[in-house]
C-alpha cells in the first residue's frame, strides 16, 4: 500500500470514529475530530494552570454562536481542590452562579436541577471513567498515576453531569479557544478594568482574522420570569369542586431535587425529582409524587397537591410553601379553589417527611 493510500485509510479511520456511542444513543456522540480538538485544548489550558491568577468568581464571558446564549466561564482550582473551567450558559445558570458565589444556601440537588452547562475538568487517573480513558489513549494519553487528564462534561437541568455530544463539545471548544486566548494576554487579565465593578466581567469575542477583542461589559441578565401557569383541566377542576368536601385544615407542599441518580448503567443519570405534600396539622403524608426526567416541577408540585386534595377528602383552607416562585405558581388554583396561599421560610410538618426521604435515597 502507498504512502498515500495509508494516509487515507488513516484518514477514513479517524473519520469513522466516534467516542461516547454507547453513553449517548439517540444523540450525535463525539466525532474524532471534535475530540481531538477537544484534547489539544485542554492540555494548552492545563499548561497555563489559570487557577494561579483567577478565581472562580472571576468570570470571562462568551456568546454561543449557536445559540446567542452568553456563557459565562469560570475557572476553579485557585483553592487547589478542583481544576476545571465551568461554563454556565444562559441566564438562568448565570442566577444560579450568582447564588453560590454570594454564599447564599443550595443544596447539591438545587444545583444540578439548575445548571445548564458544559466543563472541563483535570482529574486522577483512579477518577477516569472507561469511556474517559479510551478517548485519552486514542490520543497518547495513558493516564499516568498522579497526573491530571481532562474529562469533558456536559450538566443539563435536573440531571448529573454526563459526556459531551458534538454539539455540546464545539461550544466548549468555542470557550475553551476564547478562554485561553484571555488568559495568554498577561497585560489584559491583569487590568483593573475588569472585575472592578460589581457583575462587570470581560467579554471575549472572535474576530475574522483569527485573534480575539476583549472588552469589558455589564453582564446582560434578563429580567427573570415567574413560575409558567400549568394546564389543569377544567374537568378534574370540576370534579373536585362538585365532591363538596369540608373546607378545613392546611397543607403543606414542596418541590426540590435530590443527589440520587436515576437511569441505566450507560445512559443519562436523572435527580430525584420529587413533590411531597402533608397535612399542615398532623404532618401526616398525604402524597409523594416523582418525576419523570425533564418533567417541569411546577407541573409535578401542583399534580401532587391535586391527588394530595382528592386523597385527604378535603379542601384546604391554607397551602403553605417554601418558595415565592411556587406562591405565585398557585395563585390560579387559590382563586379557583378559595385556598390561601402563605410562603413559610420552613415547614414545620413536611420537613421531617423531607428529611427521611431523602435519607432514603
Amino acid at each position: 500500500m502507498t504512502a498515500s493510500a495509508n494516509s487515507s485509510a488513516a484518514g477514513r479511520a479517524k473519520e469513522a470514529r466516534r467516542f461516547f456511542e454507547k453513553q449517548l444513543p439517540g444523540e450525535q456522540p463525539l466525532s474524532f475530530e471534535a475530540a481531538d480538538h477537544l484534547y489539544q485544548l485542554a492540555s494548552d489550558f492545563l499548561e497555563i494552570e489559570p487557577w494561579n491568577f483567577l478565581e472562580d468568581q472571576d468570570l470571562i464571558l462568551q456568546k454561543d454562536p449557536a445559540s446567542g446564549e452568553v456563557c459565562y466561564c469560570s475557572i476553579l482550582g485557585a483553592l487547589g481542590e478542583v481544576f476545571s473551567l465551568q461554563i454556565y450558559i444562559g441566564a438562568e445558570s448565570y442566577r444560579l452562579f450568582r447564588r453560590i458565589s454570594t454564599g447564599q444556601r443550595i443544596t447539591s440537588g438545587e444545583f444540578l436541577g439548575s445548571l445548564l452547562g458544559v466543563s472541563v475538568e483535570f482529574v486522577t487517573a483512579k477518577e477516569l471513567t472507561p469511556p474517559d480513558r479510551e478517548l485519552l489513549q486514542a490520543f497518547g494519553n495513558r493516564g499516568r498515576r498522579g497526573a491530571r487528564a481532562p474529562i469533558f462534561r456536559a450538566s443539563r437541568p435536573g440531571y448529573h453531569s454526563w459526556h459531551v455530544t458534538e454539539s455540546e463539545a464545539r461550544l466548549l471548544i468555542y470557550c475553551l479557544q476564547g478562554t485561553i486566548a484571555f488568559c495568554r494576554n498577561a497585560t489584559i487579565r491583569d487590568d483593573p478594568e475588569y472585575w472592578g465593578q460589581e457583575d462587570v466581567f470581560p467579554f471575549v469575542a472572535p474576530n475574522a482574522n483569527g485573534t480575539f477583542e476583549i472588552q469589558a461589559v455589564k453582564a446582560p441578565e434578563s429580567p427573570r420570569t415567574g413560575p409558567q401557569p400549568v394546564n389543569v383541566d377544567d374537568g378534574l377542576i370540576a370534579e373536585i369542586l362538585a365532591k363538596n368536601w369540608p373546607r378545613e385544615g392546611s397543607l403543606e407542599a414542596d418541590h426540590f431535587f435530590a443527589m440520587a441518580k436515576i437511569g441505566k448503567e450507560n445512559e443519562r443519570k436523572a435527580c430525584l425529582s420529587a413533590a411531597i405534600v402533608c397535612d399542615g396539622v398532623s404532618g401526616f403524608a398525604l402524597q409523594a409524587d416523582l418525576g419523570m426526567p425533564g418533567e417541569p416541577p411546577e407541573e409535578l408540585l401542583v399534580r401532587a397537591i391535586l391527588r394530595a386534595i382528592q386523597s385527604a377528602h378535603f379542601m384546604p383552607l391554607e397551602i403553605r410553601v417554601r418558595k415565592q416562585e411556587f406562591g405565585q405558581l398557585l395563585e390560579g388554583l387559590s382563586e379557583k379553589f378559595g385556598f390561601a396561599v402563605h410562603v413559610k421560610k420552613s415547614l414545620a410538618m413536611l420537613d421531617p417527611f423531607k428529611r427521611e426521604l431523602l435519607a432514603r435515597f
